[in-house]
């Protein structure tokens, strides 16, 4: 897309009272957003209105043309220019079909990483900020195997749940989507910036929000319908009756996909929604097979007894060799491992990504520890 195109789509978006709704329009009115800035625009057919859509429109034109306005979205193209970095509109061809399709798709999205994975078959894999230890095994075993049936694993990014299931589709040697509730350059919670690093390697960074934006207790419910939008099928571990999950299951609902719960205990808290999900119609899940069920035909299968292709040494950095050499078989934090080794907390917490991704170490309550293979 041309700058010209895409600055004007970006000043639209950036346009404070400006929703999706009026991208849509635009769009079934046959109008770009270069068309919608120019003077003599107005809105005809079912969406001409007259009088207050007119000023409002006019409104609109003014703000876009503003300085901020401006300056943000030259701040956007200069991004764009980096390596991996793309913005996609609703009338781009790489956009997201199923997403495309819900009826509030983002007019824009920000993509850092592979922008064609986003068109892949994808399962939505979310869940509890705080996991039981047996939650967290099972997200990363399961989206493992899912990874290993050729899906693209997609979650938030969020601690506990989203984050196993990130790392158990990479360690398989599948990709995985990340969906941010923030700008896509203001990476939260920071303590995942190693795992995010290996997203860009073996998938994608996504976000609807404009470059700088922070992440606001808002913007987490309305990223969640991307969550679920791209993906074929949504599957909840561990949630809570009031968890952010099962507003990302409402979502999947509405658009018309597949609802996957792991049932609990009823005396367990974090088992709740879950087993209301199942109770009010959600598929039970208890191995992939219960998934692939339901979507088995949106996959392509790997040949039977076909493992993923790993390495027999892995290739770790330099940095990870180090750090290994400071673990062993008791578990142990993140600070005293910064301690043993001299490594500041930051930078270890990246290697140890790095060090899980390539089954050489693991979590447990106490902290991390070597891995018993």
């Amino acid at each position: 897309m041309q700058d010209q195109n895409l600055a004007a789509w970006l000043s639209l978006s950036m346009t404070p009272g400006v929703s999706a709704k009026l991208f849509y329009a635009l769009l079934e009115n046959k109008t770009s957003p270069p068309d919608f800035l120019k003077a003599d625009f107005s809105f005809s057919g079912k969406h001409r209105q007259g009088g207050d859509a007119d000023k409002f429109t006019a409104a609109c034109r003014q703000l876009a043309r503003s300085k901020q306005v401006k300056e943000k979205v030259q701040r956007a193209l200069a991004w764009r220019q980096q390596e991996d970095c793309h913005i996609l509109t609703l009338d781009c061809a790489e956009y997201p079909a199923l997403l495309k399709a819900i009826p509030d798709p983002p007019p824009l999205l920000y993509v850092q990483g592979s922008p064609t994975i986003l068109n892949m078959p994808q399962l939505a894999m979310v869940g509890s900020r705080k996991p039981t230890p047996g939650g967290r095994a099972l997200a990363r075993h399961l989206a493992t195997e899912s990874s290993q049936a050729n899906f693209v694993i997609c979650s938030g990014m969020a601690l506990g749940v989203d984050t196993e299931s990130h790392v158990g589709a990479m360690q398989a040697g599948g990709s995985s989507v990340a969906v941010l509730g923030s700008g896509i350059d203001q990476l939260y919670p920071k303590r995942n910036r190693g795992l995010a690093e290996k997203l860009l390697e073996q998938g994608a960074i996504v976000s609807e929000f404009p470059l700088g934006s922070a992440p606001e207790a808002w913007h987490f419910p309305q990223r969640n319908r991307i969550i679920s939008g791209m993906s074929q099928g949504v599957l909840v571990l561990e949630a809570a009756i009031k968890s952010g999950s099962l507003i990302t299951a409402r979502y999947a609902l509405e658009q018309g996909r597949e609802v996957f719960a792991v049932p609990g205990s009823p005396h367990n808290r974090m088992a709740r929604g879950c087993n209301y999900l199942i109770k009010n119609g959600a598929k039970l899940v208890e191995e992939l097979d219960d998934i692939l069920e339901e979507l088995g035909g949106f996959m392509t299968f790997r040949q039977s007894g076909e493992e993923p292709q790993k390495n027999s040494q892995p290739a770790i950095s330099k940095a990870a060799e180090r750090l290994l050499q400071f673990i062993d078989f008791e578990q142990a934090s993140v600070d005293i491992l910064a301690k043993r080794s001299g490594i500041e907390t930051q930078s270890i917490m990246a290697l140890l990504v790095e060090l899980e991704i390539n089954d050489l170490v693991c979590v447990g309550p106490g902290g991390y520890s070597l891995s018993p293979s």
